[in-house]
C-alpha cells in the first residue's frame, strides 16, 4: 500500500474509527488516544497491508488499542480492612483450583488439550499457536471454542454432582 493510499484510507475510516474506540472506551479523548496508536501501528505496517484488508485491519487494531486501553486503567477500589470479599484466597486453595483445572484440561482430547496449554500455559499468541499446530485461524478458534464448551460442560456436571 502507498503513502498516498494509506492517509486517504485512515481518512475515510477515521469518523468510524473513532466512533468504534468511543463505544468501546466511553470517552473521546481516550478513544483518541486508541485511534491514534492503532494508525501508528498500521503505519508501520503499511508496506504490508493490502488495500481491501485495510478497513477489517483497522477495525481490529482500533478495537484491541481500545480494550488496551481500559486494561491500563485497572480500576481501583478502596480496600476496606474489613472487607472480607476482596481478600485473596489462600494460596492452597489457588493451587488446589489449579490442580483441578490441570486435570479437567488432561481429559480433553489431545488437540484440544495442546492448544489449550499453548494459550494459557507457554502464553502463546493465537499467530504462534496457528504456526506451532499448522492449523488455519479458524480452525484454532473452533478448536478452543469446543475445548471450553467441554470444560463448561465437565463443571456443570461437577457443580450438579
Amino acid at each position: 500500500m502507498t503513502t498516498e493510499e494509506f492517509k486517504r484510507s485512515i481518512l475515510k475510516m477515521q469518523p468510524r474509527l473513532q466512533r468504534m474506540a468511543e463505544y468501546i472506551v466511553g470517552d473521546p479523548d481516550s478513544a483518541a488516544d486508541a485511534v491514534q496508536e492503532a494508525v501508528i501501528t498500521l503505519w508501520e505496517q503499511r508496506s504490508t497491508i493490502k488495500s481491501q484488508e485495510m478497513e477489517k485491519l483497522s477495525l481490529t487494531v482500533v478495537k484491541r488499542r481500545s480494550i488496551d486501553l481500559l486494561r491500563k486503567q485497572k480500576p481501583t477500589v478502596d480496600i476496606d480492612a474489613e472487607s472480607p470479599m476482596l481478600a485473596e484466597p489462600p494460596q492452597d486453595d489457588l493451587e488446589e483450583r489449579y490442580r483441578m483445572a490441570r486435570q479437567l484440561v488432561d481429559r480433553l482430547p489431545a488437540r484440544q488439550r495442546d492448544v489449550i496449554l499453548m494459550k494459557y500455559e507457554e502464553g502463546l499468541s493465537m499467530e504462534e499457536i496457528e504456526k506451532a499446530t499448522g492449523m488455519s485461524s479458524t480452525h484454532v478458534y473452533a478448536t478452543l471454542s469446543r475445548a471450553y464448551k467441554s470444560l463448561r460442560e465437565t463443571i456443570k456436571q461437577y457443580k450438579e454432582e
